[in-house]
């Protein structure tokens, strides 16, 4: 062990390392190249990973939830030097014995604020057992996350009918290829009386408040009523919240129920 108490070491190329009782063929070595400084190790391995480096923060107190170890990025800005550009943390959030359980934590700096956890990485996999994520896109693309909580449908699970729409995967769905947003309202009602003058059509006229409006003048397509059979029903006057159907019979004062229409809007 070499203990140095204060001064600089200076004038040293390379300081290398060796661990002969551990591993004969390992050594380590600290270079500087430039502005790079490489921590170089060789071994005999051929198929595994090498951790080059192992931070160690212990505590003198009780660790608890959230106890840590991190590594902080700095770099100069155009008011800092040094100014904190992010950091990774290693947290627990779980520290009991035989329990414990771990995140990783990005920190970022957004909008000159002070660095701040922007992402979290964790898991509840068992062993042996991890997430890949890879891509061949020909081209830079950008994945935004809803704002909300949820979990995120794989192409497996997007092509599972109950994920889509919530039937059985023996029900086609028809999908609207005209524009994206719009939706389909649908209802029932009681249109107004007829009138009782020997008209040969009797007529009435009953306003429809939409159950949701729409942000631009829908379609509304009318049906027929449970009530009488020789109603015929129009609309006019269609808004973004209501329209007017009018009602044609043959029969003096008729009465027709639950009349249906379907709107599709936006």
């Amino acid at each position: 062990m070499i203990a140095l108490t204060s001064g600089d070491i200076t004038g040293v190329d390379e300081l290398a390392f060796s661990d002969a009782a551990a591993d004969p063929t390992a050594d380590a070595r600290f270079r500087r190249s430039g502005d790079e400084l490489t921590w170089r190790t060789q071994d005999a391995r051929t198929n595994t990973v090498t951790r080059n480096f192992a931070l160690l923060s212990d505590t003198t107190g009780v660790p608890a939830a959230s106890i840590g170890i991190g590594m902080l990025f700095q770099a100069e800005s155009g008011d800092e030097n040094p100014s904190d550009f992010g950091a990774l943390d290693f947290a627990a959030s779980d520290v009991g014995a035989g329990t414990e359980d771990t995140f990783l934590s990005l920190l970022l700096r957004i909008a000159g604020r002070a660095l701040d956890e922007k992402y979290r990485f964790s898991s509840t996999a068992g062993d042996g057992f991890a997430a890949l994520f890879t891509h061949a896109v020909t081209a830079d693309r950008t994945y935004t996350l809803p704002d909300e909580t949820g979990t995120v449908l794989t192409d497996t699970g997007h092509n599972v009918a109950a994920n889509v729409h919530g039937l059985p995967a023996s029900v086609n769905v028809l999908g609207n290829r005209s524009a994206s947003g719009e939706f389909i309202q649908r209802g029932t009602f009681d249109p107004a009386a007829a009138g009782t003058t020997d008209n040969p059509v009797y007529i009435s006229n009953t306003t429809v408040t939409f159950p949701v409006a729409f942000n631009s003048t829908p379609f509304v397509m009318s049906g027929g009523g449970t009530g009488d059979n020789d109603a015929l029903g129009g609309t006019q006057v269609i808004t973004t919240t209501t329209f007017r159907m009018i009602i044609y019979t043959l029969t003096s004062g008729s009465n027709p129920t639950d009349f249906r229409w379907v709107a599709l809007g936006t």
